[in-house]
């Protein structure tokens, strides 16, 4: 379809091309002829180099017209003058034409445009879903938990030694957490030291994941207080494809990410942003907590969950 309004355009600008061309000619022309039969009227030789032009433009119109024209009662041949006049006509009428030309041309390249946009619009969008298909190949989700507690009855005015308790009490968050979310289908739970990974094969299943680890952390906050503990916990997640070395590439990101410290509320890198967008209908924002230097520079971002 462009080639062929392309043609078209090209076709009109061909066109006045030649009518502006012959536009030249014409004036030309008349210039010259309009000036011999003038000074050939009063008998000046001035213009002569232009007889043999004006001789054949009076033979020819003559095929049409031969009448001559009296002025004070002299008979003047006119051919020439009438070869002038329907020149000027005819090159006014010319660019007219040449006026309706230009505006067809402008129609045809804002046809052009429209139809360059339409197909710059498919093309945006065929290469948005092969990028979304490219992006969604990373199908696997990992979660890494850290819970910290603090003895909230224990500081400088109650004494005693803070680190009593803390590792009794964060094993029992643990146990707690497990607990509530062992069932969870296609999931599968390691616990590392004093961390809990999470490993998800399914991603359009993040936020049912996601949403059980905020209430089963804010449920165990909560009784953990009425004990006196503080207790709180760090979440990193990411997202990985089935190529992915996961010791490698994934678990130390994850690694890094709780170094931030961030409580309760899960943080992951623009991998996972990226990938998450692309949920229909998530059930948690995404904002910018900001860059950190985990190794290199990176772009941290905080999962809320909406209201």
């Amino acid at each position: 379809m462009i080639k062929f309004y392309e043609s078209i355009s090209k076709f009109l600008q061909f066109l006045i091309n030649v009518l502006f061309v012959l536009q030249i000619v014409l004036m030309i022309l008349v210039f010259l002829t309009a000036s011999y039969w003038f000074f050939d009227l009063i008998n000046s030789d001035i213009f002569s180099f232009a007889q043999p032009i004006a001789d054949s433009i009076t033979d020819f119109v003559r095929i049409f017209y031969d009448r001559e024209v009296q002025v004070g009662g002299v008979y003047i041949d006119g051919t020439l003058l009438l070869f002038d006049l329907i020149s000027l006509v005819f090159v006014y009428l010319v660019s007219k034409v040449k006026y309706y030309i230009y505006r067809a041309i402008d129609s045809v390249n804002i046809q052009i445009k429209q139809v360059k946009s339409k197909m710059e619009e498919q093309f945006n969008k065929e290469l948005q879903k092969e990028v979304e298909m490219n992006i969604k190949k990373a199908n696997n989700v990992a979660v890494l938990v850290r819970f910290t507690a603090k003895n909230l009855m224990v500081d400088a005015a109650w004494g005693g030694n803070p680190d009593d308790g803390v590792q009794e009490t964060e094993d029992e968050a643990f146990k707690l957490f497990y607990a509530s979310l062992k069932n969870l289908p296609g999931c599968k739970f390691a616990k590392t030291d004093d961390k809990m990974l999470i490993i998800l094969n399914d991603f359009n299943k993040v936020d049912n994941l996601l949403s059980y680890i905020e209430i089963s952390i804010n449920r165990i906050t909560a009784d953990m207080r009425k004990k006196k503990w503080l207790v709180y916990g760090n979440i990193a997640v990411d997202v990985y494809d089935n190529t992915a070395n996961f010791k490698k590439d994934v678990y130390p990101v994850l690694e890094r990410l709780l170094s931030i410290k961030h409580k309760n509320e899960p943080l992951c890198l623009g991998n996972f942003s990226i990938r998450y967008k692309l949920q229909p209908n998530p059930a948690f924002n995404l904002f910018m907590k900001g860059r950190y230097n985990l190794g290199q520079e990176y772009e941290v971002w905080v999962l809320v969950k909406k209201n």
